[in-house]
């Protein structure tokens, strides 16, 4: 495979906030990608050994608890699995609270976020990567009717 230096510049909308990012590589975008998916899931305090990343792939953590995987904007097999799985609104407010948090806290320049579930659905992380390599990452839990989100230092 031939290494080439890569330079794109992207919006993608984000409910109402628009995120830019540019990406400056010297390998594939998928690694670059899934760099910054390790990177997220290594801020979320999971440490997992180099799996696939793949959307809906269940992964496990060093203490062997597993979590489900999704990359923000291929989120929609998540959001139907919560659908099928639950008589409640389990999946509405999920959207609410991920829009909840990148109307907050996005800003241009950050990776695209990485969702992390565990096998219920129903407690998890939401994080992603600043363009200066610092992370942001959320517990986030529904309970009664809504999820809530916290911000880790």
């Amino acid at each position: 495979m031939k290494k080439r230096n890569v330079i794109l510049s992207g919006l993608f909308l984000v409910g109402v906030v628009f995120v830019g990012s540019s990406l400056y590589a010297s390998e594939d975008i998928e690694s670059y990608i899934k760099g910054n998916h390790m990177k997220a899931i290594h801020a979320m305090g999971i440490e997992v050994k180099d799996q696939k990343l793949e959307n809906m792939a269940t992964i496990t953590d060093e203490n062997g608890k597993k979590w489900v995987f999704n990359e923000f904007t291929k989120s929609t097999n998540l959001i139907e699995t919560m659908r099928e799985k639950y008589e409640e609104d389990v999946a509405g407010p999920f959207i609410s609270v991920q829009d909840e948090i990148m109307q907050k806290y996005a800003k241009p320049g950050d990776s695209i976020p990485t969702i992390l579930l565990d096998e219920t659905l129903k407690e998890g992380y939401f994080a992603f990567i600043r363009q200066d390599g610092e992370a942001l990452s959320f517990k986030i839990k529904y309970d009664n009717g809504s999820w809530e989100y916290e911000l880790e230092k």
